[in-house]
């Protein structure tokens, strides 16, 4: 008898640690498609983001570490998780950078891709998270969220310090 609940017990761990990770056949985890790098923080102006134009902005670059499957911009959204666990708004977005820093995806923090979104992911891609506005927030102690969204479950936190 020891050893059926033994087996089972091991049964029911597996099948819920499988599913925080990898997924199902049809939705692969978001944790195995793709690998993000340490944030790295910058302020500054630029020009090819309009609202950080005139007013600087807190930015927080994550390269991409490792990419697989067929994993696409649209896959992904982005949530910023305050450290009391409740969800952030700033002003501000997401972009995507190629390897010469150019914009190939823009999107809003209700993950809607406006530009780029069925760009393949690929490792000379940088998520670039930014916060705007005359004091932009700092994310400092925050935690960004990347969920896998349509063919894609699971998420992937990153915790900025």
């Amino acid at each position: 008898m020891m050893v059926v609940i033994v087996v089972v017990l091991a049964a029911v761990l597996f099948v819920i640690i499988r599913g925080y990770t990898a997924g199902t056949a049809t939705t692969p985890g978001l944790g195995t498609a793709f690998a993000l790098g340490t944030p790295q923080e910058s302020v500054g102006k630029t020009g090819s983001i309009a609202a950080c134009s005139a007013s600087p902005c807190n930015f927080y670059n994550l390269s991409v570490q490792a990419t697989s499957h067929t994993l696409e911009l649209h896959d992904i959204a982005v949530e910023i998780i305050a450290a009391n666990g409740s969800l952030v708004l700033p002003p501000g977005g997401v972009v995507v950078v190629n390897a010469t820093n150019q914009i190939v995806g823009q999107s809003t923090w209700a993950g809607t891709w406006t530009v780029g979104g069925s760009l393949p992911v690929t490792s000379s891609f940088t998520f670039v998270v930014y916060t705007s506005g005359v004091t932009p927030t700092s994310l400092s102690g925050e935690t960004l969220r990347f969920i896998g969204v349509s063919a894609y479950s699971g998420n992937i936190e990153v915790h900025v310090f």
